[in-house]
């Protein structure tokens, strides 16, 4: 099995991870199991490669010592893409969202950016060790820097696929199997630029995917939409979330054309020399 594992990790990642992140949804008592791609992400890893398999994942999760500046991109680019995907929508004859916890309940914003950032609720805590931590280094050894994070960032996005069908979910208030195929694109993007903070940050997992995956989720929820923590999802508005998903894709092809598709990887060989 280890042996067999070790040929083939990233496709026993992918399954494994829908095995058990779907299970609750083919079964009929629940949509998602969020923790599912870093439990795959230790099994494949740990039966693959035992102690060595696991550690790069830990320190790839524990790479804090990095450049402040990377921290405050992560936190106030996700920030701006949003405030640009407003503009765009007004401008096109959209109205804006009443940015109600930013005029009225600025304490509400680190509230918020705590609930998503609590490792026993935080979507980006749970996912992100499987996905970045684990899963990106394997696809950009295995496919390069740019096919390896369209494939992952593909998948990062089509997991969730049944969180579309439930009816109390932020998916499904973006608009539902409706919205599914551009969140699928946003997702895409965003991983495009969590692939060069993470190669800009020496693999800073911690970084470039939990933290960055929080405040793309608190912005997203803050500056989209008219939500208040703790009542009933409103409905959203699915024009300016498709215009938000042109806004990450612009932003990610930027850097892949300024990168040359590299996203900020090094080749071994230029690391030799």
């Amino acid at each position: 099995m280890g042996r067999l594992l070790s040929r083939y990790p990233l496709w026993a990642f992918f399954v494994l991870t829908l095995v058990i992140g779907w299970f609750p949804w083919y079964t009929g008592y629940g949509s998602v199991f969020l923790p599912a791609p870093t439990v795959a992400a230790f099994v494949v890893a740990g039966l693959a490669g035992g102690k060595r398999g696991v550690l790069p994942i830990l320190q790839r999760m524990a790479r804090w010592r990095v450049n402040v500046g990377w921290y405050a991109f992560v936190l106030f680019v996700p920030a701006g893409i949003c405030l640009l995907a407003v503009g765009a929508h007004v401008l096109l004859g959209g109205a804006p969202p009443s940015f109600s916890m930013l005029i009225n309940d600025q304490h509400r914003i680190v509230l918020v950016f705590i609930a998503f950032s609590l490792p026993w609720q935080s979507s980006a805590f749970m996912e992100e060790i499987g996905f970045r931590g684990y899963a990106l280094a394997l696809h950009q050894k295995e496919w390069g820097p740019l096919v390896g994070t369209l494939i992952l960032g593909t998948f990062f996005g089509a997991w969730l696929l049944p969180e579309f069908t439930r009816p109390d979910s932020v998916q499904h208030a973006m608009g539902g199997l409706r919205f599914y195929p551009w969140f699928v694109l946003t997702e895409i993007g965003w991983s495009l630029i969590m692939t060069w903070v993470y190669n800009r940050t020496a693999g800073s997992a911690l970084v470039s995917g939990y933290l960055f995956h929080v405040a793309f989720n608190a912005w997203t929820l803050m500056l989209l939409t008219d939500a208040v923590p703790g009542e009933s999802l409103p409905p959203f508005d699915g024009t300016l979330f498709i215009i938000n998903t042109f806004v990450v894709l612009v932003f990610a092809l930027v850097i892949v054309l300024r990168t040359g598709g590299r996203l900020a990887r090094i080749s071994p060989r230029a690391q030799a020399t």
